[in-house]
């Protein structure tokens, strides 16, 4: 795991109470919401690299010094965990906010890119979304971003991504939504994990043979992987063919 990955690794287990909070932390609630909120803002005002040390430390990991590399103006690469904006010092200096990747990110984006960060934690926000349980949907945003978000606004946002997205993108959501539809209808599961993979040669193969992409000069690799892998519709197809309702009439 990078620096990212192991920092909200402690951080949902230290929500979840699967871990104790290390030096520096003290989290006394006892209800989820608030556990949850404490966590992410003192995680943020530790930082983290010191989190990540401290929780190593309680395990008797010792981390390779290569895991806290800084870039050239001696700030470290990863002060910006999962949406939550840490803060570090420069040459004694005062607090500088460190540079935000997601900046002009919709806060529903930054919250599928912390959760790809870790498969499981895909897995499971799938069945919190398929029992439509609210309450550990909450937990979940607010320990990645820091934020309360709405579940079934996200759930309206995704199930309509492509309708904010420029006709390029729309196009290609709509062609392999329905590609890879037809491909899990003829049972063939291994060409739609490797096409949701990224695997160049069977999008190639691929476009070369299906009726909707190959009398599409557009339809490239560099096309797909733009309009389609790079967005979040992999993710969103993967919760629809494991049974997400993005129906968000219903209570």
């Amino acid at each position: 795991m990078d620096l990212f990955e192991r920092s909200l690794h402690y951080m949902l287990e230290i929500m979840q109470g699967k871990r104790t909070p290390p030096e520096g932390m003290n989290i006394t609630a006892e209800d989820e919401e608030e556990r949850a909120r404490q966590v992410g803002e003192q995680a943020a005002a530790m930082g983290v690299e010191a989190l990540v040390r401290a929780c190593a430390a309680q395990d008797g990991e010792e981390l390779p010094e290569e895991l806290f590399q800084h870039d050239a103006d001696g700030m470290p690469l990863s002060d910006k965990v999962n949406g939550v904006q840490f803060f570090v010092k420069k040459d004694g200096g005062e607090d500088t906010p460190a540079p935000d990747p997601d900046k002009g990110k919709h806060a529903f984006e930054v919250f599928l890119d912390c959760l790809a960060l870790e498969d499981n934690l895909i897995v499971y926000l799938i069945e919190v979304l398929k029992n439509r349980d609210w309450a550990e949907f909450n937990k979940l945003s607010r320990i990645t971003t820091n934020m309360d978000l709405d579940p079934e606004e996200f759930l309206y946002w995704l199930g309509h991504r492509e309708d904010y997205a420029e006709e390029e993108e729309q196009v290609c959501a709509v062609l392999m939504d329905r590609c890879l539809g037809r491909l899990l209808s003829e049972g063939k599961t291994e060409t739609v994990a490797a096409l949701l993979s990224g695997d160049e040669a069977t999008f190639n193969a691929f476009r070369c043979e299906a009726p909707e992409l190959v009398h599409l000069p557009q339809a490239t690799y560099e096309w797909y992987c733009r309009n389609y892998l790079d967005r979040d519709y992999p993710v969103r197809a993967l919760m629809r063919w494991n049974g997400v309702d993005f129906d968000t009439t219903r209570g």
